[in-house]
C-alpha cells in the first residue's frame, strides 16, 4: 500500500490513475456483458440446432417407415400371386405402379429374382437389368436375419441418378432364396427436405450413416464433399462415441472447413444419423452489432474521461498556480503585518513619547487648548498602535497554521478570566461559567476568541447597572457544540447584527471611544475557519447573546441529546 501511495505521490498521477481505473472498470463491465451475451446466443443456437434436428430426424424416420411398410405389402402381394400362380408380370407391375404412386419420395418400386435379375417394377423395367452385385442384394441373400437393408449411395443403372435403395427379402420358396423387393429414393429428395429448413446462409444439414457405416455421407445441404465420403471431424467422432443417440458439439466441418455448432440425432430404428449445424457468423450477427455498439460506447467513454482528465489536470494546474500565488500573498501579508506591528510601532511610540515630553517641559507655557490638543495626539497614537496590533492578530489567523487538537474550553476561559481580572474587578462584573466541553481547535485561537467576547461585554456594559456575563455550552448538530456568551449590557439593534462582525465597524465610537472595531471580526474568522458559525441574539438596551458553534473533540461517550429548550435557543 505504501508503495502504491509512493507511486501516486502527485495529484497529476492520482488523476491519471483514477481515469485508468475508471476505464478498466468500464471495459471489465463491457467484457463481462459481452461474454454473458455471447454465451446466451451460443446456448440459443445449440437449442435451435437440437430442435431442428429432432424434426429432420423424425421426418426421415417417418419416410423410411412408409417405404418399409410398402415393401412389406409388396412382398405379401408377390407371395399371393405366386401362390395363385398368376401368369405374367402385368398384374404385379400394375400393383407396384399403384403402390409406388403413394410414395412420393421414391422413383421406383421393383422386384428382383434370386439371381438378381429385375423382373418387375412400377412403370415397367428395361430388360437385362441385374442387381446381384449390389451391396443390399448380397446382404439380404447372405444374411437371412436382415430385415430392411439400406444401400450405400448408388448411381442408378436406369436413370443414372444418385439414390439410396431400401430393400426387403421375399419369403423364400421351398427354403431357397427367391429374391428381393426394393425401392430407390433419390438423394435429391433428402436435399429438398433440407433446403426448406432455416439454418442461415452458412448453416448445414447432413444425413450420414452411423458408425457401422463409417459415417458415410448420404445427403448434404449445401452441397460439399461427395456422396459416400467418410471424412468427419475428430470432435464429432469423439462426441458420438461417448453419446451415440444424440449430442451437441462445435467443430470445423470436414466437408467445407466451416466452424459450426452441430447437433446430431440417430434416426430411430435405422442406421442413419442427421446433423444440423449453425454457423457462428450467422447466429452471432446480432451479437456483433451489440459488441460494436458497446465498443463505440467504450471508446466514447475513454474519450470523455480522457478529456475530463485533461480538464482536471488543467484545473489542477490552475489551482496549483492560485495556491502558490495565495501562499506568496499570505507570506507578503504576514511580512506586511510584521512590518505594521514592528516598524510602524516605533514612530508611533516616538510620537507618544515626544508629545508627552513636550507636555511636561512646556506645560506651564502652553494654554488649555494646547494641553487638549496634546491629549488628542497621545490618545490617537495609542489607538493607532492598538489598531495595528489587532490588525496583525487578524491577519495571522489566516496566515499562521495552528495545530488542531483537543482543547478544554473550561481551562481556556479560566486563563482568560485570570488575565482580565483587573478589568473585571474595575467593571464589578459578575461572570458565571457553566460546564464547558472539549473542542477541536487551537489554544491560542480559543484564548483570543473568548478574550475578545468577554472584553466586548465589559466594554459595552450599561454603566448604570450591574454587569452580568454568563458563559455556557449545549450540544448542537452532530459533532458540534453550541456555546454562548450572554451579557446584560447595552444590546445591539437587530439591523446591526451582521455589521458588528465587519472589520473596523464600530456602532458607538463617540460614547465608547476605546476599541478598534476588529475584535468581533477576529471572532468570526476564528469560528468560521474551524467550520462553525457565529451569530447574535440581541435587542437595543436588552443585552446581547453571542452564539457560536465549534467541532467537538472525540469522546469515548456520545454527546448528550439536546433538550427542546436548547433546540429553540
Amino acid at each position: 500500500m505504501k508503495a502504491v501511495l509512493t507511486l501516486l505521490a502527485t495529484p497529476r498521477q492520482r488523476i491519471i490513475a483514477l481515469i485508468a481505473c475508471a476505464n478498466l472498470f468500464a471495459y471489465t463491465l463491457i467484457a463481462v456483458s459481452l461474454e454473458d451475451s455471447y454465451l446466451q446466443y451460443s446456448d440459443r443456437a445449440a437449442i435451435s440446432s437440437r430442435n431442428t434436428n429432432r424434426l429432420v430426424s423424425q421426418s426421415i424416420a417417418d419416410d423410411i417407415q412408409r417405404i418399409d411398410l410398402a415393401l412389406k405389402v409388396a412382398g405379401d402381394e408377390i407371395v399371393r400371386q405366386r401362390r395363385d400362380r398368376v401368369k405374367g408380370q402385368d398384374e404385379l407391375t400394375d400393383f407396384l405402379t399403384r403402390l409406388q404412386a403413394r410414395l412420393p419420395m421414391t422413383n421406383a418400386l421393383r422386384v428382383a429374382d434370386g439371381q438378381g435379375a429385375v423382373i418387375a417394377g412400377s412403370g415397367g423395367v428395361p430388360a437385362g437389368i441385374n442387381n446381384s452385385d449390389r451391396d443390399y442384394f448380397i446382404k439380404l441373400r447372405d444374411d437371412p436375419q436382415t430385415e430392411l437393408a439400406i444401400s450405400q449411395p448408388l448411381l442408378a443403372r436406369i436413370d443414372k441418378n444418385w439414390v439410396l435403395v431400401f430393400a426387403r427379402r421375399l419369403v423364400p420358396t421351398d427354403g431357397v432364396f427367391s429374391g428381393i423387393v426394393f425401392a430407390s429414393v433419390p438423394i435429391e429428395w433428402f436435399v429438398q427436405k433440407f433446403i426448406n429448413l432455416e439454418v442461415g446462409p452458412h448453416g448445414a444439414v447432413v444425413l450420414r450413416g452411423d458408425a457401422a457405416r463409417d459415417f458415410d455421407l448420404l445427403a448434404r445441404y449445401p452441397a460439399a464433399g461427395f456422396v459416400g465420403q467418410t471424412k468427419v471431424s475428430e470432435t464429432f467422432r469423439a462426441t458420438i462415441t461417448a453419446n451415440p443417440a444424440h449430442g451437441t458439439y462445435q467443430a470445423y466441418a470436414g466437408a467445407d472447413n466451416i466452424l459450426r455448432t452441430f447437433s446430431y440425432q440417430a434416426v430411430s430404428g435405422f442406421p442413419l444419423i442427421t446433423l444440423v449445424g449453425l454457423a457462428p457468423q450467422d447466429y452471432l450477427g446480432s451479437w456483433w452489432v451489440e459488441a460494436a455498439k458497446l465498443a463505440a460506447l467504450a471508446l466514447l467513454f475513454t474519450l470523455l474521461t480522457g478529456l475530463s482528465g485533461l480538464w482536471l489536470l488543467r484545473a489542477w494546474s490552475a489551482l496549483q498556480r492560485q495556491t502558490d500565488e495565495l501562499a506568496r500573498s499570505n507570506a507578503d501579508l504576514e511580512q506586511f503585518a510584521y512590518i505594521a506591528s514592528h516598524d510602524l510601532q516605533t514612530p508611533l511610540r516616538n510620537i507618544v513619547s515626544f508629545t508627552q515630553l513636550l507636555s511636561r517641559r512646556y506645560g506651564n507655557r502652553l494654554d488649555g487648548d494646547a494641553d487638549e490638543f496634546i491629549g488628542y495626539i497621545v490618545d490617537g497614537a495609542k489607538r493607532m498602535s492598538q489598531m495595528i496590533t489587532d490588525l496583525f492578530e487578524y491577519a495571522r489567523i489566516s496566515t499562521v497554521q495552528q495545530e488542531i487538537q483537543s482543547v478544554d474550553l473550561g481551562g481556556v476561559v479560566k486563563g482568560v478570566l485570570a488575565y482580565l481580572a483587573p478589568y473585571i474587578k474595575e467593571a464589578k462584573a459578575e461572570i458565571t461559567v457553566g460546564d464547558l466541553p472539549k473542542v477541536l481547535a487551537g489554544d491560542v485561537q480559543m484564548t483570543s476568541l473568548f478574550q475578545n467576547l468577554i472584553e466586548n461585554a465589559i466594554h459595552y456594559r450599561n454603566l448604570e447597572g450591574h454587569l452580568k456575563i454568563d458563559i455556557s455550552a449545549a450540544p448542537d448538530a452532530k459533532g458540534f457544540w453550541r456555546l454562548s456568551v450572554r451579557d446584560n449590557g447595552i444590546g445591539i439593534a437587530p439591523e446591526y447584527h451582521s455589521k458588528v462582525f465587519i472589520i473596523f465597524q464600530r456602532l458607538y465610537p463617540l460614547e465608547y471611544p476605546n476599541g478598534t472595531g476588529i475584535g468581533l471580526a477576529i471572532c468570526r474568522r476564528i469560528v468560521e475557519r474551524l467550520g462553525g458559525r457565529i451569530w447574535i441574539k440581541s435587542e437595543s438596551s436588552k443585552g446581547s447573546t453571542f452564539l457560536f458553534t465549534l467541532p467537538a473533540a472525540p469522546l469515548n461517550e456520545p454527546l448528550p441529546e439536546m433538550t427542546p429548550a436548547q433546540a429553540r435557543s
